[in-house]
């Protein structure tokens, strides 16, 4: 009986180790829609948390006073409180945040891992003013390995609304990925404020052989133990 457990829980073990990748099938942008910290009721800056921002970017309620977006303007459907924006009195913003894949890198240089870049970008009226989401994909020097854009979402594509549209890109993860790059530019052309918008921002990563979910593995677990007490029963029974 002993000798069974023991076969049981090391192949547990090993489908823990080797088949649970938490990077895997869930997004990896940290605060991707502005819902971490409070957001601006008049398009003034704030802090945005888990960004590393440059220039004015901030991060403003809907329905804000002066113009932004309501939650009836063209949007998310589950828009929550708050968007990103480029901010006031600057023509160019950003924010951005890095991404450590460096523990799934053996999957990932199999040339077997792909990823999902969404999110809704739009600006305001028939203002040019946009924003651009990229992810560029580094090696363990940093060097540049491959990118991914979505944006801009124009005026035109907005009919002259003030409102976000919802743009994505997909494709490989390069081999050699040790971190993700991620950056929101926000670009004003047109008027005083920066009114590149972006909100539900996502990065999904996604392996081309399916990964047993936690819960999956831990159920395995537990059959695999129910298992081995009911063979072990089984034989005390007939005395064998």
């Amino acid at each position: 009986m002993f000798t069974m457990l023991k076969s049981l829980s090391a192949a547990f073990i090993l489908l823990s180790a080797s088949g649970v990748q938490a990077a895997f099938n869930t997004n990896l942008i940290v605060n991707p829609g502005a819902e971490l910290g409070a957001g601006s009721p008049n398009g003034s800056v704030v802090a945005v948390p888990g960004w590393t921002t440059v220039g004015n970017f901030t991060a403003v309620n809907y329905g804000a006073s002066g113009g932004f977006p309501t939650t009836t303007d063209p949007g998310p459907p589950d828009r929550g409180l708050n968007f990103f924006a480029g901010g006031p009195s600057n023509a160019s913003s950003s924010a951005s945040q890095i991404i450590n894949e460096s523990a799934d890198a053996s999957l990932i240089d199999t040339g077997g891992v792909t990823f999902s870049l969404s999110g809704y970008l739009g600006g305001f009226a028939n203002q040019r003013d946009n924003a651009v989401l990229t992810a560029s994909f580094l090696s363990s020097s940093d060097a540049t390995l491959g990118s991914a854009s979505i944006g801009p979402v124009t005026e035109v594509d907005r009919n002259n609304l003030t409102g976000l549209l919802l743009r994505s890109t997909s494709g490989a993860v390069p081999i050699g990925t040790r971190t993700i790059n991620l950056n929101l530019q926000m670009t004003r052309l047109d008027g005083d404020y920066n009114d590149g918008y972006a909100d539900n921002l996502s990065l999904i990563l996604q392996a081309a052989q399916a990964v047993p979910e936690p819960a999956s593995v831990v159920m395995l677990g537990l059959g695999l133990t129910a298992v081995a007490v009911h063979i072990f029963r089984r034989r005390a029974i007939s005395g064998r």
